[in-house]
C-alpha cells in the first residue's frame, strides 16, 4: 500500500502536462509543413517567354499552373484550412470579382467572359495560390530564395542583352515556340534596355525589383551574407532594365532599409517616417505651383519629354476615369486628344480607366490592408518578424514604382502571389499564445505535482498512516 502511495504522484506528474505538450506539438506541425514544389515550380515559370493557344485563349506556362490550382486552392480557402478570412482576402476577392464584371457587362459573354475568367485567375488564383502554399516562415524564405536565384540567372543574359544589343533570351526560345515580340531598339547610357525573358524592358526592372528587400531581408537566417550578396545582384539586374520606374522601386527600398537600420531603437520610428512624408508632401503642394504628382513625375524620368508625357496622361487619363467612373472603360479604348498614344504608365490610373473608381480601390485597399495588418502583429517569431519586413518594404516599392509604369501578364501575376504571401503571418501570430498557454500550464501543472509530494497521499479507500 505505501508502495502505491509512493508511484501515484509520479503517474501524475508524467499525465498533467499532456494536454500542453500536446498543444505545442500541433504548434509544431503547423511551422514544419514542408515547402511546396509549386512554388518554385509557378516562380521560374514567369519567366518563360513563350505561349500557346488553347482554343481562343492564349496560354503560357504560369497560367496553366493559376488555371490548374484555382479550384483547389479556392475551395482550400473557403473550407477555412488556411485561416479565417481576412482584410486582403475580402479586398482581393472584391477587386477579382468586380474585374469581371465590368468585362462581363462591357463586352458582352461573347468576349467578355474569357477575358473575365483570365483576370479572375491571374489576380485571385495568384493571391491563393500564395495564401495555400506558403504557410510558414520556411516555406516564405525557400520562395525568397527561388525569386532571387530566377533573377541572378536572368543577369548574364540581361548584361548580353544591354552590350550587344541582342534579346538572346527571346530569340533562343523564338526558334521553337511562339514568343513575345523583341521590344524596338531604345539605349539609354549607351546601353541596350534589357528586355530578358519579358514582354518590355519596364517588365523585366519590376520583376527584378520585387526580389531586393525580400533577399535582404528573408533570404534564410542562415544565410544573410548570401542574402546581402544576392540583394546587390538583383540591383545590377534592376539596372540592366536601364527603367526609371524600376530603380525607383529599389531606391524606396533602399531609403526604408536605411531608416530600419538606423532607427532600431527609436519608439514609433514608422509613424515618425510617416509623418515626415506627409509633411513633406504638405510642403510641395504650398510652395510650387505644380501639383506633387508633377513634380514628383519630373524628377522620376531619364528625360524631360517622358515627365512631361506622363504629367499629360494623368491629367487626360483622370478625365477619362470621370466619364465612366462606376464600370470604368474595360478594355476599350480612353479618351484623349488623338496625337497621344494610347499607352497609360502608371498601373493605379489604368486600373481606374479600367474597372472604374471602385475597381482601383479595391486593389488599392488590399496592398494597404496587408501592409497595415502585418505592421499591427505582436509576438512574431525573429524569422516572421524579418520576412514581414522583407514583404512590407518590397511592397512599398512596388507601389510606388506601379505610379510610373504599368505592369501586366507575369509581372502583375508575381505582385498578386506577393500579396498572398504574407498571409500566413496571421495565424503565425495566434501560435505565440498558444505556446504561452502551454508553458504556463505547464508550470501550474509542475506546482501542483510539488505541493502532492509536500503532502501525505491518500488514495481512495485508505486511512492516514499517522491514524493507521
Amino acid at each position: 500500500m505505501k508502495r502505491t502511495a509512493t508511484l501515484a504522484p509520479h503517474r501524475i506528474e508524467r499525465s498533467l502536462p499532456s494536454a500542453a505538450g500536446q498543444v505545442g506539438t500541433a504548434a509544431q506541425m503547423r511551422r514544419g509543413q514542408k515547402p511546396s514544389a509549386l512554388v518554385p515550380l509557378f516562380i521560374f515559370s514567369l519567366a518563360l517567354p513563350f505561349f500557346f493557344f488553347i482554343g481562343p485563349t492564349r496560354m503560357s506556362p504560369y497560367r496553366l499552373v493559376l488555371v490548374v490550382m484555382f479550384l483547389p486552392c479556392l475551395m482550400a480557402w473557403l473550407s477555412g484550412s488556411l485561416g479565417r478570412p481576412r482584410l486582403p482576402d475580402i479586398l482581393m476577392l472584391l477587386t477579382a470579382t468586380w474585374g469581371g464584371i465590368v468585362l462581363v457587362s462591357t463586352h458582352g459573354t461573347d468576349k467578355g467572359l474569357q477575358s473575365a475568367g483570365i483576370f479572375i485567375i491571374e489576380t485571385f488564383g495568384a493571391y491563393l495560390l500564395a495564401r495555400r502554399y506558403i504557410r510558414d516562415a520556411a516555406a516564405f524564405q525557400q520562395m525568397v530564395r527561388y525569386l532571387a536565384v530566377m533573377v541572378i540567372v536572368l543577369l548574364p543574359f540581361a548584361v548580353y542583352e544591354n552590350v550587344t544589343g541582342s534579346a538572346i533570351l527571346i530569340e533562343l526560345f523564338g526558334k521553337m515556340f511562339s514568343v513575345y515580340d523583341v521590344v524596338g531598339d531604345e539605349s539609354r547610357l549607351g546601353l541596350r534596355r534589357a528586355q530578358g525573358p519579358f514582354e518590355h524592358f519596364i517588365l523585366f526592372g519590376v520583376v527584378c525589383s520585387s526580389a531586393f528587400g525580400l533577399s535582404y531581408y528573408a533570404y534564410g537566417a542562415a544565410s544573410r551574407f548570401r542574402g546581402k550578396l544576392a540583394s546587390g545582384l538583383v540591383a545590377m539586374a534592376v539596372f540592366s532594365s536601364l527603367s526609371s520606374g524600376a530603380l525607383l522601386s529599389v531606391a524606396v527600398q533602399v531609403i526604408l532599409i536605411v531608416w530600419d537600420k538606423i532607427t532600431a531603437s527609436m519608439a514609433r520610428r514608422w509613424a515618425i517616417f510617416a509623418t515626415i512624408l506627409i509633411t513633406a508632401f504638405v510642403v510641395v503642394d504650398f510652395a510650387s505651383n505644380r501639383t506633387p504628382f508633377e513634380v514628383f513625375i519630373s524628377y522620376l524620368t531619364f528625360n524631360a519629354d517622358t515627365s512631361y508625357m506622363r504629367v499629360l496622361i494623368w491629367h487626360y487619363g483622370t478625365e477619362s476615369v470621370m466619364l465612366h467612373p462606376i464600370l470604368g472603360h474595360g478594355l476599350n479604348d480612353w479618351e484623349r486628344p488623338t496625337w497621344m498614344g494610347g499607352s497609360i504608365d502608371n498601373f493605379w490610373l489604368v486600373n481606374a480607366v479600367r474597372y472604374g473608381i471602385p475597381g482601383c480601390l479595391f486593389m488599392i485597399g488590399s496592398f494597404i490592408a496587408l501592409c497595415l495588418g502585418l505592421g499591427r502583429l505582436k509576438r512574431l517569431s525573429v524569422q516572421a518578424a524579418q520576412c514581414r519586413k522583407g514583404l512590407i518594404i518590397t511592397l512599398c516599392g512596388l507601389a510606388l514604382s506601379l505610379c510610373t509604369v504599368h505592369v501586366w501578364d507575369a509581372p502583375y501575376v508575381l505582385i498578386m502571389f506577393l500579396l498572398g504571401a504574407g498571409g500566413w503571418m496571421y495565424d503565425c501570430n495566434n501560435e505565440a499564445p498558444v505556446a504561452a498557454s502551454a508553458a504556463q500550464n505547464a508550470h501550474r501543472h509542475r506546482g501542483a505535482h510539488a505541493a502532492a509530494m509536500a503532502k501525505p497521499f491518500h488514495g481512495r479507500g485508505m486511512r492516514s498512516p499517522r491514524t493507521s
